[in-house]
Order: C-alpha cells, then structure tokens, then sequence
C-alpha cells in the first residue's frame, strides 16, 4: 500500500482551523459569562422585577392607576387627545403598549380621551328657525327647545340667539337651544294730554319716544296751547323710538 507523503502537510491547516475555533468558543463563553455576572446582559432576559404592562385603554383613571399599582407600576398621565372610539374621561392610549414588560416602579404614560373631537356652535343670529335646525344636524348637534326673547335688532321670528352660544366648542350630541327674537320689548307711551309742548315733548324723548307730527285743533276741556289728543294713546304699549303724534289746542 503506497502513502501520499503530503498528506502530515494537508492536515495541519484543518488541524489549525480546529484548535482556533475551539479556542475562540472558550474565550467568548469566558467573556459572556463575565458579562453576564456584572449584570451586563440583563436587557436580554426579563428579570425577576420585570413585570407584565397591563392593558388601560377604556378605563377611567382611577381603574387605571389600580390596576397599574396592582403590578408595582406607576400611572403618569400626558393629557388629553380627542378619541371617537373612546368615551371622553376615559384611557385612550398608553406607552409602552399592553403586554410588554417594563421594570416594577415604571411611570406608564396614559392618555386621556376627550372624546370625538369638539365642534363649534354656528352663529345663527338672525337665520329662520328651520334653517338653524338643519346647520346644528349638519355639526351632529341635537337642536334644543325654543324660547322667545325681545331683540332690538333682530327682526321677530327669527333666531337671535343660542343657548349655548355660537363659537363655544362642545361635544357631538350636544342639545342648543334655539332664541327666537318677538322684535323690540315694548313699553307704555307716557301721558302728556294737558301738557304744554316743551314739556310734552321732552316727557316723550325722557321715555325712548320721539314727537312726530304736531297739529292743532280745538277743545273747550283744556287750556290753550296744550295737548289735547296724542297717538298712540297713553299707556299702549310701542316700540322705543316710536313716533308719537301731537294735536294742540288753538
């Protein structure tokens, strides 16, 4: 049987690849372990303190903060985010996410849900009644009951007001109660039957009335120079800035 005399020469390089190998697995094992007993290699396993996160989302902050002391876990709320999902006051999102593990004594962040999201009331001065219906189903509000107000400059009939008022944000679903102007208030003309003009007339004006025209007539039951018929009559109730006709006695 012939040898190959190369073959002491082709083994020594598998032989070195071995011993090389073998030595390189040892003194990783021998650094890793030194690793590990400094504590260096804890973040790849969960620790004896690491507890499971449990899941916030939809509870109100008092369930939240129990049930994170329950697991030695802390609760720091972050404020609020609109949420349509979530009712408003509610846990809308937390960080990190239900189901992870973090270290007992960790502040979990939760934020709280201010609901779908606000909407502002329409300013519907002076739009008719139904029109104002249709605006607040258009924002998903709930039109409210009616009431009737005097408006000095919002014609009768129409909307001079909402209760709450336009501009102010407010949930979805929110009730707005409708202000239905009756025109300007009213009040009683003044008498000034018997009275001279100057004097008559500055009663009127004193009163949120104003002299319209003046005329003469006669009449035995009063002196000369006063007035003896005036219209509207005393006492009806008109508008302030009404005009006020005068008859004066001859």
């Amino acid at each position: 049987m012939a040898y190959d005399d190369d073959y002491p020469r082709r083994g020594r390089p598998v032989l070195a690849a071995f011993v090389t190998s073998l030595i390189t697995t040892v003194v990783a094992f021998i650094a890793l372990t030194a690793a590990d007993r400094r504590g260096l290699l804890a973040f790849l396993r969960p620790t004896a303190r690491d507890v499971e996160v449990p899941a916030l989302a939809g509870t109100t902050v008092e369930q939240a903060r129990d049930l994170l002391q329950a697991r030695r876990l802390l609760l720091r709320l972050e404020g609020e985010r609109p949420d349509p999902a979530v009712p408003a006051g509610k846990i809308a999102g937390q960080v990190p996410l239900a189901g992870s593990r973090a270290p007992a004594g960790t502040a979990i962040q939760a934020f709280v849900s201010s609901g779908a999201g606000a909407t502002a009331i329409p300013n519907l001065t002076g739009v008719k009644p139904d029109e104002a219906v249709d605006q607040l189903r258009e924002r998903k509000l709930v039109p409210g009951h009616r009431r009737e107000a005097a408006s000095p400059t919002v014609a009768a009939g129409l909307v001079m007001a909402t209760d709450p008022p336009g501009g102010k944000p407010v949930e979805p679903g929110t009730a707005v109660a409708l202000i239905i102007s009756t025109g300007p208030a009213t009040q009683p003309v003044p008498k000034v039957l018997g009275f001279r003009f100057t004097r008559a007339k500055k009663t009127l004006e004193d009163a949120g009335f104003k002299v319209g025209t003046k005329k003469y007539g006669s009449s035995d039951n009063y002196d000369d120079e006063v007035i003896i018929k005036q219209d509207p009559a005393e006492n009806s109730p008109a508008v302030p800035g009404t005009a006020i006709n005068l008859v004066i006695n001859e």
